[in-house]
């Protein structure tokens, strides 16, 4: 049966920066684990120290069997859901449902917010852009022991670009609720890893208005333990094909695995 734990609690430490703080838009971050307990607790403290006075985290465990449960016990200001799910966008899904923010964002648990104001920053751009529907800034990644291993700089918004290669990263954007909730833009669960270029991929088919800021919101961890180390190739290379013929795209991320990714794995020791 659903353990599920809704001792929410707004976050934020500076609610006198912003003098109609309720007037805000609520923000919903939503995290999906299985057996995350080795990094959990960094991307709790991540979203925890965000400056942003209106702030729901949302953690949704797949059925861990390590400390990933007791991590989520004694975490303040969360709310969490833990039960069986058909994988890790299908978990981001069932966050996604239960959310109550106008904005929302998720952020793998292995990943981690750069900045204390990551979220206020991505905010602010809706707030001065109201016609935006997707805000999104740049990354980097980092190794096991969350050593910046290189950063990833993002362009403005080019829907022929996002054709070729995966450019808006999630664990550094927020999407307007409406676009997800009312118009049925939802991850496809059926996917492995790249559910969210796919994600993003169809809202620009759709006609979504995406914003971009150049700077470094979030760190992508590559680690062996991760799903992107440990999904065998073959899965890979099927799920981007699949993503391509249902959008009527090229099949660009074999060059960027190959040209990017690989040689950085190689780098880091991560390679068998």
């Amino acid at each position: 049966m659903p353990i599920f734990n809704a001792s929410f609690r707004t976050q934020g430490g500076c609610a006198g920066a912003y003098p109609r703080v309720r007037m805000l838009p609520l923000v919903s971050i939503v995290t999906p684990v299985l057996n995350g307990g080795r990094f959990l607790a960094e991307n709790l403290a991540s979203v925890r120290g965000q400056d942003y006075p209106r702030l729901e985290h949302i953690v949704v465990d797949g059925g861990s069997t390590d400390r990933t449960l007791e991590i989520l016990r004694n975490a303040p200001g969360i709310v969490w859901i833990s039960g069986r799910d058909a994988g890790m966008y299908d978990a981001v899904n069932r966050g996604f449902r239960i959310a109550q923010g106008e904005l929302l964002g998720y952020q793998n648990a292995d990943d981690r917010y750069v900045l204390p104001n990551a979220v206020s920053t991505m905010v602010r751009h809706f707030l001065d852009h109201p016609d935006l529907d997707i805000v999104y800034g740049n990354f980097r990644f980092i190794d096991e022991a969350g050593t910046p291993r290189g950063e990833v700089r993002g362009r403005d918004f080019d829907l022929d670009a996002l054709r070729r290669y995966s450019c808006v990263p999630p664990h550094s954007a927020l999407v307007r609720r409406r676009v997800v909730a009312e118009e049925g833009h939802w991850l496809d669960p059926t996917l492995r890893l790249p559910g969210d270029w796919d994600w993003f991929l169809r809202l620009g088919l759709a006609g979504k208005r995406f914003g971009h800021l150049g700077m470094v919101l979030s760190e992508f961890r590559l680690h062996r333990e991760s799903t992107t180390a440990t999904l065998p190739l073959r899965v890979k290379l099927a799920d981007w094909r699949r993503v391509c013929q249902k959008n009527g795209t090229s099949f660009p991320l074999l060059l960027w695995y190959e040209s990017l990714y690989m040689p950085l794995r190689r780098r880091l020791g991560l390679l068998a």
